[in-house]
C-alpha cells in the first residue's frame, strides 16, 4: 500500500511541475571558443541562482544552432549582430532561409577581432596579405566569413587575392597558424584557442592593425553588420596586442532566444543575469565587459517579449 500511494504522489509531482525542473539549452560554437565559455559560465551561474536547469550545447558554429532555435529545438544561443541580422533576414549564408523566430534577448559583451601573424612575420598590414595563405570557407562557424571579408576589405583586399586555405571554422584556422599551416587568422581578443597558440608556437603571435579612416570604417560594417573599428591599447591582459593603438573590429555579442521560449524563463533569466555581474565575472573573466545598461542595443531582430518586460522594470529599455 505504501508503495502505491508513494507512487501516486510521485505522479501527482509531476503533473504538478515540481520535481525534474527543465533543462535550457545555450548553444554555442565548440569548445575553446569564446561563445563556449560564454555559455558554459552563464549556465553555471544560472544553476546556482535559479531553480531552473541549464547546460552548454556546443555545436560546430552558430550557422548550425541558430536554425535549432527558429525551429523550437533549442532554447538559447549566441550571436554576433550581424549574423543575427543576417539569420532574422534570411540574407548571406542563411540566404533564402529567414529565421524569423528569432528574438534577441541582450547583449553580452563585445569583442574586439582582427588577423593574427606570427611575430617574427613580415606581414604588417592587412594589404601585406596579398598572396600569403589565409583561412577561408569557415563552412560550419560561417560568420567568420564576414569577419575576414570584413577585415581584408579595411584595406580594400578580398579573399580572392590571398592563397585561400580552406578551414571549417575559426579554431581550426588559429590551429593551423600555430602549425604554420596559414600566413594569418582571425583570433577573437583572448579566446582560449588563441591562448593556446601563443603558448605553442616559438616567438607567438601578434595582431596587425586595420586601417581607420572613413572608407575602412564603412567597408567593415558594410561587410559585416553592426561592425566598427576601434583603437586597443597594448596591456598585459589583451594577449597578442603589440603596436599602440592595434584598430581592430568591434562587434557586440548578444544572448539571443527562439522566440516560442516563454516569457517568464527569458525575464528571469535577464533579471539574474544583470544582478549577479560578480559571479558571471568569477565564472569566466571576459563577463568584466558585460554591462545589464547596455544590453539593449538597435538589431534588426526583435527583442523578446520576456525580455522587454525585464529591462522596462531595470529601467534600460530605451526602443
Amino acid at each position: 500500500m505504501n508503495i502505491i500511494k508513494t507512487a501516486l504522489i510521485s505522479i501527482g509531482l509531476l503533473a504538478s511541475g515540481h520535481t525534474l525542473a527543465a533543462t535550457y539549452s545555450i548553444g554555442t560554437n565548440q569548445q575553446g571558443s569564446l561563445f563556449y565559455s560564454l555559455g558554459a559560465a552563464l549556465s553555471k551561474v544560472m544553476v546556482e541562482k535559479t531553480d531552473k536547469q541549464y547546460r552548454v550545447a556546443p555545436y560546430a558554429g552558430s550557422s548550425t544552432y541558430i536554425p535549432m532555435m527558429n525551429a523550437g529545438r533549442l532554447e538559447f544561443g549566441f550571436a554576433n549582430g550581424g549574423e543575427a541580422t543576417f539569420a532574422y533576414l534570411g540574407k548571406e549564408n542563411f540566404e533564402g532561409r529567414a529565421n524569423e523566430n528569432l528574438r534577441l534577448v541582450g547583449v553580452v559583451i563585445a569583442t574586439q577581432t582582427s588577423f593574427a601573424v606570427p611575430v617574427n612575420s613580415d606581414v604588417q598590414k592587412v594589404s601585406d596579405l596579398r598572396n600569403k595563405r589565409v583561412p577561408s570557407g569557415y563552412n560550419s562557424g560561417r560568420t567568420f566569413h564576414y569577419y575576414s571579408n570584413a577585415a581584408l576589405a579595411s584595406d580594400s583586399m578580398t579573399i580572392d587575392e590571398t592563397k585561400k586555405v580552406p578551414n571549417p571554422n575559426f579554431v581550426s584556422a588559429i590551429t593551423a597558424l600555430a602549425e604554420n599551416r596559414v600566413d594569418a587568422a582571425l583570433i577573437p581578443m583572448n579566446v582560449g584557442a588563441g591562448k593556446k597558440a601563443m603558448a605553442t608556437m616559438s616567438d607567438g603571435w601578434r595582431y596587425l592593425s586595420l586601417d581607420d579612416s572613413a572608407a575602412a570604417k564603412e567597408a567593415v560594417s558594410t561587410n559585416l553588420p553592426s561592425a566598427r573599428i576601434v583603437s586597443v591599447k597594448p596591456d598585459p591582459s589583451k594577449t597578442g596586442v603589440v603596436a599602440d593603438p592595434t584598430n581592430m573590429i568591434e562587434v557586440d555579442f548578444y544572448l539571443v532566444a527562439g522566440a516560442d521560449v516563454s516569457d517568464e524563463v527569458v525575464y528571469d533569466l535577464v533579471k539574474t543575469m544583470a544582478s549577479n555581474q560578480e559571479s558571471l565575472k568569477k565564472a569566466f573573466g571576459a563577463y568584466a565587459r558585460y554591462n545589464p545598461e547596455k544590453m539593449v542595443q538597435d538589431n534588426v531582430v526583435p527583442y523578446h517579449e520576456g525580455a522587454i518586460k525585464a529591462y522596462k522594470e531595470l529601467g534600460f529599455w530605451n526602443k
